[in-house]
């Protein structure tokens, strides 16, 4: 059995820390027999609630994935080919401080050689805020046997084209279930239009909608109880009567090749198969995404996607026409091995204007930005200044950030963004600026 941890930077000499603490918490601890997924709770005390800066967390785990690495409430799954202990751990961290706090070291202003300049009040901390880190472990079970995710074997329409003077099809779902776990099997029926006498039926009555003609598309959804193992499929029901102004698109199929990606392996193919019947407003196009992970060429019908995470990872494709009321998504959930490493994404946590509210006759501000990435992969992060109006200049590099002075180039609000990169993921954080009459 591992044994949780607590690492800390901003203690005194007798060990009490000046820095955020956290602690975590999985339900249930050992995850059983057929199921895979937990529930990962993170608490937070903040020595400091006066500093005017929120507590960012993240999670970690060396295999197995987390819903949401900085929420406070989450799911982790274990890797498919992972049994026993794992060890997850949360860290926390000062992120930038509010704009009440951005603008609190301000003095109201001193008049120096005939002109007015606003100076920092000195910090009154004895640590170092923008390394102030503390974490927390703990272990979690994960099982031998895992879920075994349902099957579509069969989804059919009799007719598949309606006829003048009827508007009815009986649509067939024939799905199965190994394992039965977590939850016994369920099917749901879905259209673009129409309507379903029972959805959740195994034989539906599908009847059009009245007055519009066309390729419908019905989807068929048969789930375990375990979303990441929820399984679609879609075919064309043509019913008849007028055409609508504009089809939408169709994705009959999303898949992987294979769906677990075998040990010491990291890629698998992924084809999607979509059309749009009447190919307007725009062509159709697909795009593929993924949290983590790098596709050889997202917008190909067929490309291949190379892990980036242990565990299991949600590939998703958006087909379009250019109509955004038209879009359509599918998801499916690629195992990845536990011999992958894990990419930890970069985390910007400061980014902080000295002053956010420039004073009359200046024309610009300092620029501060921090970030952290656990990992140094798969590429050293970058970080990246963007805004709609002004410029930049003076940069420089610092440890685990980047300084820049920013010049207004018109009055008023302006919305200053930071990004960082580290070749596989990215964090985007934004503060406001305000400029002075020029």
């Amino acid at each position: 059995m591992l044994v949780a941890a607590l690492f800390c930077i901003g203690c005194d000499s007798n060990g009490n820390s000046s820095c955020p603490a956290p602690t975590v918490t999985v339900d249930p601890e050992t995850i059983p027999d057929g199921e895979n997924t937990t529930s990962v709770s993170v608490q937070v005390h903040d020595p400091n609630p006066n500093l005017g800066r929120p507590v960012g967390t993240t999670l970690t785990a060396e295999t197995g994935v987390f819903g949401d690495v900085h929420a406070l409430e989450t799911t982790y799954s274990c890797a498919h080919d992972v049994t026993g202990p794992v060890e997850i751990c949360v860290e926390a961290i000062y992120e930038a401080p509010t704009d009440s706090a951005s603008s609190a070291p301000l003095n109201e202003g001193e008049l120096v050689g005939g002109k007015v300049e606003y100076l920092r009040r000195p910090h009154t901390f004895f640590f170092d805020v923008d390394d102030c880190r503390q974490s927390d472990c703990t272990v979690v079970e994960c099982p031998g046997r895992k879920n075994v995710c349902p099957a579509i074997e069969e989804l059919k329409a009799t007719p598949q084209v309606i006829p003048d003077g009827s508007t009815s099809s009986m649509i067939t779902v024939r799905a199965s279930d190994p394992d039965s776990n977590p939850q016994p099997l369920s099917t749901m029926l879905i259209a673009t239009r129409g309507s379903f006498q029972d959805a959740n039926a195994l034989d539906a009555l599908y009847t059009c909608e009245s007055g519009v003609g066309g390729p419908v598309e019905i989807c068929v959804v048969a789930s375990d109880g375990d979303p990441s193992c929820d399984q679609e499929e879609c075919i064309l029901v043509q019913c008849p009567g007028p055409l609508p102004e504009n089809i939408c698109p169709i994705i009959k199929e999303l898949s992987a090749t294979p769906v677990v990606v075998p040990p010491n392996e990291k890629t698998t193919t992924v084809e999607v198969q979509a059309s749009d019947p009447d190919g307007k407003p725009l062509p159709l196009e697909t795009i593929l995404s993924a949290p983590t992970g790098i596709f050889g060429d997202r917008y190909a019908m067929v490309t291949e996607y190379t892990c980036g995470t242990p565990g299991p990872v949600e590939i998703s494709v958006l087909a379009t026409d250019g109509d955004e009321d038209c879009d359509k998504t599918r998801s499916i959930t690629v195992q990845c091995p536990s011999t992958i490493p894990i990419n930890l994404c970069p985390s910007l946590y400061v980014i902080n204007a000295i002053p956010s509210t420039i004073a009359p006759g200046d024309t610009g501000t300092e620029i501060q930005t921090r970030a952290q990435d656990l990992d140094n992969g798969p590429l050293p992060f970058v970080i990246e200044l963007n805004t709609l109006y002004g410029s930049f200049s003076e940069f420089e590099e610092v440890s685990n950030g980047v300084n820049a002075y920013y010049t207004c180039d018109r009055p008023g609000l302006i919305e200053i963004c930071a990004d960082v990169n580290d070749g596989a993921c990215y964090e985007s954080r934004c503060i406001d600026v305000t400029c002075p009459e020029l």
